[in-house]
């Protein structure tokens, strides 16, 4: 009996290791296809394993041993409702403990506290049908295949490996959720220790890239983020920043394009071939907090302009960076509006720098990064030029000026 038991255990913790991988490739690969290309290596934990498919599938085959007499659609529903259960908990496991949840379906139609909901439980009835047909009877033979000795071996070795992982896996995600939590907090003008550190010390970038990795796994959180980053008043209590702001802020008060005494020539000269083109022409038709991209682009530009001469950068390209950052041809207020599922706040880059490529041709590493990086950190990887990392900074300011004046002209327009 014990032999037995042992037998069964070593066969179904195999079978759990598979399919945690087989989920792993299936949603990575769904999500890498989804977000156009870069890879997305999805799943809470650091290794090629998402532990809630090897459950669901395990959790299948052991129920399929007592209800394998009943009517095939009989058996998928009651497949469907068991890997519905297990997401439940495991949503309620990790809001319990982290204190946030990683997904929320409660946009949803037919959703149960925002944990479950009829599409996905969809997508479980197909994905338990598409495993009992096609994939159970090769892992089967796979399994057997296995040598009786490594048969003993790898369930050892990984559960030495997934405890491993499971540990710094937890820690990452405690000490994110932790820095999500504070910044949340920031509309009470606090910053913590922690978050002043992180943005003081940006150069470490696979430290930084792992710790902003939930961003990448779990889109809610990004949605969280991108809300709590709106109200961030932190970035001028961080001394290497104070100063940079203020001599932007009073640059800003330059804008006024055409009542500007200032001599533009070398800016203009940058800007012509860029400004002047058909399809650049079409952002100042799309709407962009109090007028339009393409004014806001200029703004950007201009600034950026000023400071990289200040402070002897890359003029040329931190002004092309700027004018990009930018380039997407949808209103973000309308809904529906992009092509894009992820919001507006993490894709447009991406989008920006696609249009750049397409319309203007080549572009330097330098001037891709100002693009992709210039809503640093909901981009996660921080920006890798000092050009880049400006231009993020004075966006974020116009942005906000433009936005300060948006409401007011909205409480204006509404008194």
């Amino acid at each position: 009996m014990l032999l037995i038991s042992g037998i069964w255990i070593k066969y179904y913790f195999l079978i759990f290791i598979i399919y945690s991988l087989l989920g792993w490739i299936i949603e990575s690969g769904y999500r890498t296809v989804l977000e156009k290309g870069r890879f997305v290596n999805s799943g809470s934990l650091f290794g090629p394993f998402i532990p809630i498919y090897g459950f669901g599938a395990t959790a299948i085959l052991l129920i399929e041993l007592f209800i394998g007499s009943f009517a095939f659609p009989v058996q998928i529903i009651i497949f469907s409702l068991t890997a519905t259960a297990i997401e439940y908990l495991t949503s309620y496991i990790l809001e319990k403990r982290f204190s946030m949840r990683f997904w929320d379906y409660s946009s949803y139609p037919l959703n149960i506290n925002g944990r479950i909901c009829l599409l996905y439980s969809g997508f479980w009835a197909a994905l338990s049908a598409v495993q009992i047909i096609f994939i159970q009877p090769r892992v089967d033979h796979f399994i057997k295949n296995i040598p009786v000795q490594l048969q003993l071996i790898i369930p050892i070795v990984f559960l030495i490996y997934f405890s491993l992982d499971i540990f710094y896996s937890n820690r990452l995600y405690l000490r994110f959720t932790k820095f999500l939590l504070n910044i949340k907090e920031l509309r009470t003008k606090k910053i913590s220790g922690e978050i002043r550190i992180r943005l003081q010390n940006i150069h470490p970038l696979n430290e930084m890239r792992n710790f902003m990795r939930p961003l990448n796994v779990f889109p809610h959180l990004r949605e969280e983020f991108s809300e709590s980053m709106l109200h961030f008043p932190g970035l001028s209590t961080i001394p290497h920043l104070k100063e940079l702001r203020k001599n932007i802020q009073n640059k800003i008060e330059t804008l006024n394009f055409e009542n500007n005494n200032t001599d533009m020539t070398d800016f203009k000269n940058i800007c012509k071939d860029i400004i002047k083109h058909p399809e650049y022409q079409k952002l100042k038709d799309i709407k962009h907090h109090d007028k339009d991209i393409y004014t806001h682009n200029l703004k950007v530009a201009w600034i950026s302009y000023l400071t990289a001469k200040k402070m002897n950068l890359h003029v040329h390209e931190m002004v092309r960076g700027a004018l990009l950052h930018d380039f997407f041809f949808y209103d973000w207020h309308v809904k529906g509006a992009k092509d894009t599922f992820f919001p507006h706040g993490f894709t447009h880059p991406f989008v920006s720098r696609k249009n750049a490529e397409k319309v203007f041709g080549h572009l330097t590493p330098r001037e891709k990064d100002i693009i992709m990086k210039h809503m640093w950190p909901l981009t996660v990887i921080p920006p890798r030029y000092p050009e880049s990392f400006l231009v993020s900074f004075i966006d974020k300011l116009i942005a906000s000026k433009e936005v300060a004046k948006d409401v007011l002209n909205g409480r204006k327009n509404n008194g």
